[in-house]
């Protein structure tokens, strides 16, 4: 066999199957809450962190509020550096909240001024810094009831943009960020259009309501619903499912949760809404068939890779990529392919495509000339390969069989 001007190598494809099953890839999936008061000097050690198993998110929500009148202390500094380490320790991706309260009580609890709330951001943003490959988003300003921008002096449309403003200059770009609701995520872009592609949104108030528990106006949800369609298909969106008198089925929250692009939603709450969708089935032909509803969408939050198709045309090789889950992948990764010969040595290829381009509920087709040398021309097993640019390993298709790389065919 040769590959040159004068033809195409041969090319024997994989058969391509989907797999059900979950695929632990970084910025996806389900996440609990875990909850920390900043200690000071003097105060008793807290107890370990039990970590959820099958979790490779964790929201940390970091009570502030005993320092509302005041700066943090440096003890608290040191101490909060110490609770982004357990979760960097235990490979957790991190979905990082300050807030002032946790009891429903943000007015009383927040400080007086937007200077004292701006200080305590000055004083946080190197530590946030210094565990950047390990935040996915930071949710909210600090304000309000549970940090969730609402209940708050300091949310008019002046305060949230300083505020944000303000957190964006002490984290910088690497950063994603997110505001409570679409209203605040326009109101926030309206002198800063650069945070357009970083700015996501937390709705802690899915399904709870006709207007998501006040995240939309009266009347505005399909509108609304359709904005974050068309204007949030690259940032990490996520929050909690709460149920309604009458919770949303299944099928419903589908439609939903794709046209919101959500990437990550809480596990334990609430109960009543994720018990409803266990309790249904998927009825459809295929690998997810007889799957509960909890299930189904947990393994579609964020992306969900399937290589659909490989073949060789026009000299190039050709690989048809479906993304079938509800979001983009929103952090940079390199693709590249590798031939394994027989006698176990590899070659490496790599290749430009964006996966953060593979959107979801399309197709992306990657059209890739092979290297014309001798040892590619002898041919081999020939493997898909999508890595992390931090070094932490590979971001995994959701076909049968797949490893680290995903088996494409038989080169040669």
């Amino acid at each position: 066999m040769r590959m040159g001007w004068w033809g195409s190598p041969r090319f024997c494809p994989a058969e391509f199957k989907e797999s059900n099953r979950l695929l632990p890839n970084p910025g996806c999936g389900w996440y609990h809450i875990y909850s920390f008061i900043p200690r000071e000097e003097g105060e008793p050690e807290r107890s370990p962190v039990v970590m959820e198993e099958q979790e490779r998110l964790a929201l940390v929500l970091v009570n502030i509020g005993r320092f509302n009148r005041c700066e943090i202390s440096a003890y608290a500094l040191t101490d909060i550096a110490d609770i982004l380490e357990i979760f960097h320790t235990q490979h957790r991706q991190m979905i990082l909240r300050f807030t002032y309260d946790t009891q429903g009580k943000g007015m009383e609890r927040e400080p007086l001024t937007i200077r004292q709330v701006q200080r305590h951001m000055e004083q946080l943003g190197g530590i946030v810094r210094r565990y950047a490959s390990d935040i996915l988003v930071l949710q909210g300003i600090f304000v309000g009831s549970w940090g969730e921008m609402h209940t708050s002096r300091h949310l008019s449309a002046q305060g949230i943009r300083e505020l944000l403003k303000s957190w964006d200059e002490q984290t910088g770009e690497s950063f994603f960020l997110a505001v409570r609701t679409p209203a605040q995520w326009r109101s926030a872009i309206g002198d800063r259009p650069q945070l357009a592609g970083r700015l996501a949104l937390y709705n802690d108030g899915m399904f709870g309501s006709a207007t998501d528990l006040g995240t939309y106006g009266e009347g505005c949800r399909e509108e609304e619903l359709l904005w974050q369609e068309r204007q949030l298909a690259k940032t990490p969106n996520g929050g909690e499912a709460l149920a309604a008198e009458e919770p949303v089925a299944f099928r419903q929250a589908l439609q939903d949760l794709r046209r919101m692009h959500v990437s990550y939603l809480n596990s334990a709450y609430q109960q009543k809404q994720l018990d409803f969708w266990r309790q249904e089935r998927v009825l459809e032909p295929g690998c997810w068939e007889g799957t509960d509803g909890y299930t189904y969408i947990g393994r579609h939050l964020g992306y969900r890779f399937v290589v659909r198709e490989a073949k060789m045309a026009r000299g190039k090789l050709q690989i048809r990529i479906e993304n079938t889950g509800f979001a983009a992948l929103c952090e940079p990764a390199d693709c590249l392919l590798i031939l394994e010969k027989e006698d176990g040595s590899q070659l490496f290829h790599p290749f430009s495509a964006d996966a953060r381009r593979w959107e979801s509920g399309s197709d992306t087709l990657l059209s890739v000339k092979l290297p014309q040398t001798e040892e590619w021309v002898k041919g081999g097993s020939l493997f898909l390969q999508l890595k992390r640019r931090d070094g932490a390993g590979s971001i995994l298709f959701a076909n049968q069989g797949a490893g680290e790389g995903l088996l494409l065919g038989r080169l040669g």
